[in-house]
């Protein structure tokens, strides 16, 4: 993980604008969002063990983020975003008010390395172009390549014998 030389820490602040308590933790912002072409885009900028970035994202990509997520990492937490709306997400309340909850999203993401390591998040926060198609490309995961993923991810230890539940297991069906 790359590392951060920090000299005043006082005078850090994070992409939004707000101090900073941990001067390595990962930042993000959902903001400025902007009526193009009959759709919203929302910047979403960041700082993470790369470096700093900055695209424009439509919800559906945001939508795309999580599902792939969701099915490339099966059982494990993925944040929640807002739901779909057909009518009215037009409306400048609704606007800022899904835009706050995209944040919220980007945040609670930067809160688990497996999210922001995983190549899904690095191909939505950095790749330029069709992100929707560009997850949609990874595919689903084999057993084995999910099971892999968890190993490097969560410090899986299978090794039975170094448990130390199994020493108390077999106390217990001795006596």
């Amino acid at each position: 993980m790359k590392q951060f030389n920090v000299e005043n820490v006082d005078k850090l602040k994070d992409v939004a604008g707000e101090k900073l308590e941990d001067p390595n933790a990962k930042q993000f912002a959902v903001k400025n969002p902007a009526k193009s072409g009959g759709h919203i885009r929302y910047t979403v900028c960041g700082v993470d063990s790369d470096g700093t970035f900055e695209e424009s994202r439509r919800f559906k990509e945001f939508f795309a983020l999580r599902a792939t997520l969701a099915a490339r990492w099966p059982g494990i937490y993925i944040p929640a975003i807002p739901e779909k709306k057909l009518m009215g997400n037009n409306d400048d309340n609704f606007i800022e008010e899904r835009r706050s909850l995209l944040e919220r999203f980007m945040k609670e993401c930067g809160k688990y390395d497996y999210i922001t390591h995983s190549k899904e998040f690095r191909l939505f926060a950095r790749e330029k172009g069709d992100i929707e198609k560009m997850l949609g490309v990874l595919g689903k995961l084999t057993p084995m390549q999910i099971l892999e993923k968890y190993r490097l991810n969560f410090n899986i230890d299978e090794d039975q014998e170094s448990n130390p539940l199994a020493h108390y297991k077999e106390n217990i069906i001795d006596f």
